[in-house]
């Protein structure tokens, strides 16, 4: 207290002086307005004496407090500026303790843009503003994108601009590039940024680092150049896979000198930490280090001992977060990018940070959805929402340029005491300074939420002190505006809002209020702004369930998808709208092959055409056989029809295509052909509805597709998944069509459980399966050239309701969960797993509000598991004591004695049987040879047995909505131990099983 009250004095003594001087002046200059120049100065020098007497003691006794602050902090460990009190000296630093601040950013990759081109203009328009304009929204600083490779690299495949060795590169292809020259034109600078995926096959005949793939390199960046007439600012190496060889960063380096390109190389984008070999070479080798402009690392949270120690020894390689964030864009989302933002330098030095992604511009059934600064994902509606990290990022960007200055952590940047972290970044001459102060709590989907030390649990009081002598160009350029600055902040409920500008006191002080969970800046600029910023009412909250048995999905995250839809593939344009590739590119050609755009296109007919026939060199080791995904992911009763062919041209004449003489196929698995199989194929899918490319190269779209496949002799497939469902030969006709490269139609009718598939004008199959109530259409292919033309998709007539005589006991059942604010990439909806490992009994228990009669048991087709498990028990118990208890351990269950009640022999397969109906929502039941009565208020059990590697069953995640005079306990099953386990209480079920109720 005594240093305050010092400082307090020393303030009043310079007030007074100066006061005094300007009281003394305008007297002496009043009474006698002859006196002489020289009084006066003689007056102002004493004033100004005195004046700096002041301020010397002023600083003096700062100094002397920051002295016993940054010995108290000493003493408790703390390495920060900060007080327990809030108080904040706020310091320059030395010039070499600075780091420069090199912009706030975001990358577009994964194919997590796609959709953002096919909004309509007005509407893109307000969107990429809202991304790249300058004191509007974001206000980005850094673009990132991917370098298109043609395989898929999270949410689809990006188109590569040279596909062969000797085409000419065409880096108009995809939307990277025009997205960057969008960028460019709201912000020309707008620093800019290329890193590869993966590349095409043909590069060093497999081999990642190579000449061929310097030269691919180069050649991107030159067409960028050379097209939009513009440089790339930074190129990294390979996205999260090895960096390479000093020779080929050398040789990489080397040939943009030789072309004239100031573009800078960026090391490791590294996502499993540091490769030791990479910090040896760095420290020892000058010639390598002297390439390297920055060194980036993808979700750091802690700093790396090693590679810090090696970057402050050479100060010129700057440390970057080069790809961040990858959460969910809700509140919580938010609040972790917005503690990266600054945690990522105080702990870390890191002079950057790019979010993945830019926006959410996927389906929202592909992997990681929502990781994106905003919403615009329904190109057909317009739709799109500003969702709050934009507005987190304006805290810094709206603030800052690049080419500032982070001021050095323990002067300008630290802890908050009562937890959070504070940033100072300043102008290069001090002109203007920005302090971002945070306290967010969002959980980060990596690292365990990556949170700070120390949460803040309550508001918190900051004061800024300016008022000594390491700080003078701070305090001037605060004072420069009349002592005046603005203040701006962000939470939950509130985004960007401008709060009363903050006046710095006598003793050059700023004093805030920090709310917990907030996100704070205080600025000397005065350009902001929250034009486009919106309600935050997450509109997109509702788990919804799609049901067997139902009148259908309704999925809150999607406006509809418009039906009836056809495409002709007709246009002018390379890529058709709403199309989404994952894996290889589709694209509108000619007949004849040539590309849209080109002198000999237009001339012909328009199709699609499946163009890369060379698998990838891909990243994280695969790359899936090529589809194209589009429409509605809540479509269900729908049918679709495509006409399709094999080759752009027929083979040699005198080839004998078809073989089909007393030749038996080879069996297709349908995981190989999704993967990659060595036999060309061509194919139409329904309810795709949802892709796992992170589930591994075994990974299959899931949803129904059937398949045209060119053995010897061509034969057609019907696949759910990952499970075949029926295949069979082509008829000649159809054979020698697929073989010759004639047009083949391709027709599937998904109506409730019921599959229909034609060939031409054959129905190869009818059948029931339950797998994918829902989902998209989609195209398929290998690597190879496949066409498509004349795509239809209709709306069929759903199920009739059930008749009046039909009382089931779970009015519906969905093996479908949604969760789109978990910290996961696993795309929703998540389905039930399907089970073949257990040997006893499983399905739910269940409580009677009043007697009822059951007169047939029934169970769910669920398709997969071994052919020779055709029948199953389907039994009902009454429980004889009070009920299934769950375990009170993993090892603890009780025994229960029960009764039986009813039992059946149930088909899992069509069968003319008196007494045994299949329904086309997918359940099977069998009557009773007379209804059973069951008591109000007991417990029972209906439960189906399950032999391992059997046939399938639903795990407990399967949703039931009952009857409304009964109550679903929970999941329960019974093991060889003769034990009944309920897993929790609610209503979840195994199987899933069913009854039917008398009335």
């Amino acid at each position: 207290m005594k240093h305050v009250w010092c400082m307090l004095n020393c303030c009043i003594w310079y007030v007074v002086t100066i006061c005094a001087f300007h009281g003394a002046y305008g007297a002496r200059t009043a009474s006698d307005p002859k006196s002489t120049l020289a009084k006066a100065r003689e007056a102002s020098a004493a004033a100004h004496k005195s004046a700096l007497r002041a301020q010397r003691a002023l600083e003096e006794a700062t100094e002397r407090y920051l002295r016993q602050e940054a010995e108290e902090a000493a003493q408790s460990n703390s390495d920060v500026a900060v007080s327990e009190r809030g108080d904040v000296f706020l310091a320059e630093g030395e010039a070499h303790d600075r780091h420069p601040f090199e912009g706030i950013g975001a990358l577009s990759a994964g194919a997590s843009s796609r959709l953002l081109r096919d909004y309509p203009q007005r509407k893109r328009d307000d969107i990429l503003d809202l991304l790249f304009k300058p004191g509007h929204g974001a206000s980005l600083q850094v673009l990132k994108v991917e370098i298109g490779g043609d395989m898929q690299a999270t949410d689809g495949s990006e188109p590569s601009h040279m596909r062969t060795r000797n085409e000419k590169p065409d880096c108009t292809r995809g939307y990277e590039t025009w997205l960057m020259q969008e960028a460019k034109r709201r912000n020309p600078e707008i620093r800019t940024y290329g890193l590869a995926w993966g590349v095409p096959g043909w590069i060093g005949n497999g081999s990642y680092f190579s000449r061929d793939n310097i030269r691919y390199h180069v050649s991107w960046l030159q067409c960028i150049r050379d097209t939009f007439g513009f440089e790339v600012d930074y190129l990294g190496i390979w996205n999260e896979m090895p960096w390479g060889h000093v020779w080929y960063v050398e040789a990489l380096a080397q040939e943009m000198r030789a072309q004239r390109f100031k573009t800078r190389l960026v090391l490791l984008d590294a996502i499993h930490g540091v490769d030791q070999g990479f910090v040896d070479l760095f420290s020892s080798n000058a010639t390598f280090r002297s390439l390297i402009d920055a060194v980036g690392l993808h979700y750091p949270c802690q700093k790396s001992e090693p590679l810090a120690s090696v970057l402050d020894a050479h100060r010129t390689t700057r440390f970057w977060a080069s790809e961040e964030l990858s959460t969910v864009a809700d509140w919580g989302g938010a609040g972790c990018w917005g503690r990266m933002l600054n945690q990522n330098f105080v702990r870390m030095n890191a002079t950057s940070s790019i979010a993945w992604s830019l926006v959410w511009s996927a389906y929202p059934n592909l992997e990681c959805f929502g990781n994106g600064l905003l919403y615009a994902y329904e190109p057909w509606s317009g739709s799109y929402e500003v969702m709050p990290p934009v507005w987190v990022t304006a805290h810094t960007t709206q603030f800052t340029q690049p080419g500032w200055q982070y001021l050095p952590q323990g002067e300008g940047a630290g802890l908050l005491a009562g937890g959070g972290t504070f940033v100072t970044i300043a102008s290069r001459h001090f002109d203007h300074f920005t302090v971002v102060l945070e306290t967010l709590r969002g959980q980060c989907f990596y690292h365990e939420g990556c949170y700070h030390t120390k949460e803040a649990s309550g508001p918190q009081t900051v004061r800024l002190h300016l008022g000594h002598a390491k700080a003078r160009r701070l305090l001037a350029a605060a004072q420069r505006g009349g002592g005046l600055l603005e203040v701006w902040s962000t939470n939950q409920t509130h985004w960007f809002v401008r709060q009363p500008d903050v006046h710095i006191d006598v003793y050059g002080t700023i004093t805030l209020s920090i709310e917990a969970d907030s996100i704070v800046t205080v600025t000397t600029l005065r350009n902001a702004s929250n034009r486009g910023v919106r309600h935050p009412e997450d509109k997109r909250t509702s788990v919804t369930h799609v049901a067997f048995g139902s009148e259908g999905p309704t999925q809150a995250l999607e406006s509809s998808f418009p039906i009836p839809y056809e495409e002709n593939f007709n246009g002018l344009s390379r890529d058709p709208r709403f199309f989404a590739d994952q894996g290889g590119a589709f694209e509108m050609v000619d007949a004849g092959g040539e590309e849209r755009g080109s002198k000999d296109a237009g001339r012909g007919n328009g199709v699609l055409e499946q163009r890369v026939v060379i698998p990838p060199i891909a990243w994280i080791g695969h790359s899936p056989s090529p589809f194209t995904l589009v429409g509605g992911v809540n479509w269900t009763d729908v049918g679709v029809q495509v006409s399709v062919r094999l080759h752009r041209q027929p083979p040699e004449e005198g080839t004998d295509v078809t073989q089909t003489a007393g030749q038996m196929p080879p069996v297709i698995d349908a995981v190989d052909l999704h993967k990659g199989s060595d036999f060309s194929h061509v194919g139409l899918c329904t309810r795709i509805s949802r892709y796992q490319f992170f589930g591994g190269a075994k990974a299959t779209p899931e949803g129904y597709c059937l398949e045209i496949v060119q053995t010897a002799p061509p034969q057609w497939m019907l696949t759910a998944g990952s499970v075949t469902l029926e295949s069979g030969l082509l008829e000649h006709a159809g054979a020698v069509l697929t073989a010759k490269a004639g047009w083949l139609q391709l027709r599937l009718d998904a109506r409730g459980a019921r599959l229909n598939a034609w060939i031409g004008d054959a129905r190869v199959a009818s059948l029931i399966d339950t797998a994918f109530p829902f989902g998209q259409v989609a195209l398929r292919c290998g690597y190879h050239h496949c066409q498509y033309d004349d795509l239809k998709i209709q709306a069929l007539e759903p199920l009739p309701p059930s008749p009046g005589d039909r009382r089931p006991l779970l009015r519906a059942a969905s093996a479908a969960s949604f969760d789109y604010h978990g910290r996961t990439c696993d795309p929703a909806p998540r389905l039930a797993r399907r089970r073949t490992d257990f040997t006893g009994f499983v399905g739910f228990s269940f409580v009677p509000k009043t007697q009822v009669r059951v007169k047939a048991l029934g169970r769910l087709s669920v398709s997969g598991g071994h052919p020779w498990a055709k029948v199953h028990n389907v039994s009902l118990f009454r429980l004889r004591t009070d009920g299934v208890s769950a375990p009170r351990s993993n090892d603890e269950a009780r025994s229960q004695q029960q009764r039986l009640i009813a039992s059946v022999a149930l088909p899992t397969e069509p069968v003319d049987q008196v007494g045994v109906d299949q329904t086309d929502d997918g359940w099977v039941y069998a009557q009773l040879r007379q209804p059973v009565l069951l008591e109000g208020g007991r417990e029972y059990v209906l439960v189906s047995s399950e032999l391992e590697n059997g046939d399938t069953f639903y795990d407990a995640a399967v949703s039931a909505e009952a009857d409304e005079g009964i109550y679903v306990r929970g999941p329960v099953y019974l093991d060889r131990s003769q034990t009944w386990h309920r897993l929790r209480e609610g209503p979840v079920v195994f199987g899933p099983l069913n009854a039917l109720l008398a009335e």
